[in-house]
């Protein structure tokens, strides 16, 4: 049984698998291992045992009702602007569900029903605004054509530092020093010196000119190779974060703070593998991390679980290194599919240099192509022709492989707004 002083200081809880990438759905009373450097590193065992039987104290009741407080504004905050969800009761039930659908259909945001904290902020960020009132609101209210709800895609640009009018997102460049070579590998994960990339405001964006493009790049009208692939970035990011999202909600008690403490070591201890990342082949990445995962102390169910937990933390709180170096580890173990992650961040330059030929390195040993029946499927579910389109974008980005016949030019297709 786990120590009640333990209970503070290390996660109560069981990543337990009954293989890699599935989660037992019976989760008793865990014995935890110990904890090193804020990484999960302990074998955690289930012990088969039922927990007891738990009575709702005082703090449990009072996050309840501020989450019920915080689903209350969000409805009466989504009243306002018209999308009707009925009486605020501070239950996001079906009604509720499809009024932020509604909401981020229109904001031009993934429709899925559930809000992340951006879209939370400038939810209640108009609606406070609106509340106060003053010339300015009013002459957004009386001057846009969607009268009061044109005042979410005010907030939400200037949230985003956007002009009215959407543009591609720009690619950072490296500051360099008045003397001297700039330090391409300083700051978060290798990233270039001087830059301080958010990959959820850059995916942000992206979604904004997606949906003015009229939805999703596919294979037949791909006109911009490199957005086509900003574009699956960030699906395959939002992908990594509900898989893992999926894997804490197993764990008693886990919340998204304690799963970015417990993560948080991985930056460090992966520092080498994640530097490498854009100075050197995959070959020597891999080994550098298949070397962490040699010495974690866990085995390589607890650890690709973890890591997929830790994967999903990253992208959440928007520590690149964190992210990078679990996809990193997934891929060591094994998981080639995972590989995907660090060719986009090679591409597009976030979280790591810009590298597009370690990048199409990458790439093409992850994401499976033409004729590749027994190399790992993509991690995460898309059309047939997902893996077709990367592999032609990276081709028109980067070049054809060698001795690859090279991709035939798509035809020309309208580019968005």
């Amino acid at each position: 049984m786990i120590r009640k002083s333990l209970t503070t200081t290390a996660l109560a809880a069981a990543l337990v698998t009954s293989g890699v990438g599935q989660a037992s759905a019976d989760i008793g009373d865990a014995i935890a291992g110990g904890i090193i450097g804020g990484v999960i590193v302990g074998a955690i065992q289930n012990n088969n045992q039922r927990q007891p039987a738990r009575t709702t104290s005082p703090s449990t009741r009072a996050v309840s009702s501020a989450a019920r407080q915080e689903a209350r504004a969000v409805q009466t905050a989504l009243n306002t602007f018209g999308f009707d969800v009925g009486v605020p009761d501070g239950v996001l039930g079906r009604q509720s569900r499809a009024g932020i659908s509604q909401y981020q259909a229109y904001m031009g945001f993934n429709p899925t029903g559930d809000l992340d904290g951006f879209q939370r902020d400038v939810l209640l960020q108009a609606y406070q605004r609106n509340e106060m009132g003053g010339a300015a609101v009013t002459q957004v209210v009386m001057g846009h054509p969607d009268g009061r709800r044109g005042l979410l895609l005010v907030v939400r640009d200037e949230m985003l530092g956007l002009n009215t009018r959407v543009a591609a997102p720009a690619q950072p460049q490296p500051a360099v020093p008045a003397t001297g070579v700039p330090n391409l590998f300083a700051g978060q994960g290798g990233a270039v010196a001087g830059t301080a990339v958010s990959l959820a405001s850059h995916c942000n964006r992206v979604a904004l000119i997606t949906s003015s493009n009229g939805g999703y790049t596919d294979l037949g009208r791909m006109t911009d190779a490199g957005f086509a692939l900003n574009e699956q970035f960030c699906l395959a990011r939002g992908y990594a974060i509900a898989e893992g999202e999926a894997l804490m909600a197993q764990i008693p008690g886990m919340t998204q703070q304690m799963a970015a403490q417990q993560c948080a070591g991985i930056a460090s201890s992966m520092q080498g593998a994640i530097g490498a990342l854009g100075m050197q082949p995959r070959a020597a990445v891999l080994a550098s991390a298949s070397q962490f995962a040699l010495t974690s102390g866990m085995t390589a169910p607890d650890l690709a679980n973890t890591a997929r937990v830790c994967l999903s933390s990253g992208y959440a709180t928007d520590n690149l290194p964190v992210a990078i170096g679990s996809a990193l580890i997934l891929t060591a173990l094994g998981e080639t599919a995972y590989g995907e992650l660090p060719a986009h961040h090679l591409m597009q330059g976030i979280g790591a240099p810009q590298r597009p030929d370690l990048a199409a390195e990458w790439f093409r040993a992850s994401v499976p192509g033409p004729g590749a029946a027994t190399m790992s499927v993509s991690f995460q579910p898309g059309p047939a022709t997902r893996n077709a389109l990367i592999l032609a974008a990276v081709d028109h980005v980067a070049g054809p492989a060698p001795g690859a016949v090279p991709t035939a030019p798509q035809p020309a297709m309208p580019a968005g707004k």
